[in-house]
């Protein structure tokens, strides 16, 4: 059996990684995957929930953090997608009527998507691994 070199082994491993469902970050692992079907049904829901307060367009107020951007990014960027859901599952909305898991993680696959991560063929959920961060730019 013939041994491959370093940098050839990871050439390899970078190439299979995408048809692998996952897609390598720096420091950081695969990205958390959610499919485009959560993410329409999540955006709904953002509507009817989240929007009062969070706006629209998902800039936030004064008094809500926004939930995509730079902002957003810099406080969850780099975070498992889970913790993203655990914190929206047991905090929000802090008043009104409570969604159920299903529909959170959901906005979960929503706030996601606006934030530039890609959709794939794995749901999101709660035992799903993964990172938030926006895929990898061409350069």
């Amino acid at each position: 059996m013939m041994s491959m070199p370093p940098p050839l082994r990871l050439t390899v491993l970078a190439a299979c990684l995408p048809f692998l469902g996952a897609t390598a970050q720096p420091g950081g692992g695969p990205l958390a995957s959610y499919t485009t079907t959560q993410a329409r049904a999540g955006e709904e829901a953002y509507r009817d929930v989240c929007a009062t307060c969070h706006k629209p367009d998902l800039a936030g107020a004064s008094d809500t953090p926004q939930l995509a951007g730079d902002t957003f990014l810099g406080m969850w960027g780099g975070r498992p997608a889970t913790e993203l859901f655990a914190y929206v599952n047991a905090a929000m909305p802090p008043a009104g009527r409570k969604p159920d898991a299903e529909t959170l993680m959901n906005v979960v696959a929503y706030i996601l998507k606006k934030n530039g991560m890609p959709s794939g063929r794995t749901p999101l959920d709660e035992t799903a691994p993964g990172i938030i961060a926006p895929a990898a730019r061409d350069r």
